[in-house]
Formats: C-alpha cells, sequence, structure tokens
C-alpha cells in the first residue's frame, strides 16, 4: 500500500500546528480571576439581619491585589467590616481580620471556589493567583 505525503494527512498537520503554537506562545498567568467576590457590608452597632446590609460584587477581582471595606465600600462608616466574603470566583481567597490584607490571613488555606464565611468581622480579602500550567517542551509524536 502506498503511503501518503504528509500534505495528506490532515491530523498530522493539525497536531503539528498545535505543538507549533504551544511552542512559541508565551506562557502568561491571568490577571484577573473568573466571577465574582461577593461582600455583605457590617457597620459598627448594627448587627440585625444580613439581608438588610449593603451588598455590592467585586467582579473579576485582580490576583494578588488586597480588596479593603473603604475600596469596596467607599462611603462606610469607620468602624465597618465585612460581615459575609462569598467566592464566586475560579480561584481561592485568602480573607483577613486586619485591614490591608496586613498580617496572616485568617485561615492557613484559602476559601475555596463555591465557599462563604459569615458572621466574623473582616476587613480585607486578597484573591490567590490560580497556579499557573508549566507545559514544557511538547514531545514529538511517534510517526
Amino acid at each position: 500500500m502506498p503511503r501518503r505525503p504528509i500534505a495528506c494527512r490532515p491530523g498530522l498537520l493539525v497536531a503539528a500546528g498545535a505543538a507549533l503554537l504551544l511552542a512559541v506562545a508565551p506562557l502568561t498567568p491571568a490577571s484577573a480571576a473568573v466571577g465574582d467576590v461577593q461582600v455583605v457590608l457590617g457597620e459598627p452597632g448594627k448587627d440585625g439581619p444580613i439581608t438588610a446590609a449593603p451588598i455590592k460584587l467585586v467582579r473579576s477581582p485582580t490576583n494578588g491585589h488586597c480588596y479593603t471595606v473603604k475600596e469596596v465600600f467607599p462611603d462606610a462608616p469607620d468602624g465597618s467590616h465585612f460581615r459575609s466574603v462569598a467566592n464566586h470566583t475560579n480561584t481561592s481567597v485568602f480573607i483577613y481580620e486586619a485591614d490591608a490584607c496586613a498580617g496572616a490571613p485568617r485561615d492557613r488555606t484559602p476559601m475555596e471556589p463555591g465557599k462563604v464565611i459569615i458572621g466574623v468581622p473582616l476587613l480585607s480579602f486578597k484573591i490567590v493567583p490560580a497556579p499557573t500550567l508549566d507545559l514544557g517542551t511538547p514531545s514529538p509524536s511517534a510517526g
């Protein structure tokens, strides 16, 4: 059976093109998480139902950026805090009881996507950059 030239083998051309694209494409980390972080404002002296408190969404939060109460709620009275933080992103979030993400996070492990923390006065949070996938050098296909 005669062998067809490589140009007539579309599967090989697609595979070679994909390998070439991966070899020359720079691997850059994402600059923002996909999704939102929902925060609820806790004001001093207002410990009533959480449903009556102001709520904001931090859309596509930037990896590594520290979000504070005053940044998210600029008009919040002094002494305000986050009554709850809900992670609706594709990456993890560190929660801090100190302002400006100072000191150690509240928990050693970050809050995973889909989790929420309620009832603890929190002053800041930071998105943990998603790990970069090291694709390495593509190996030649057996042929």
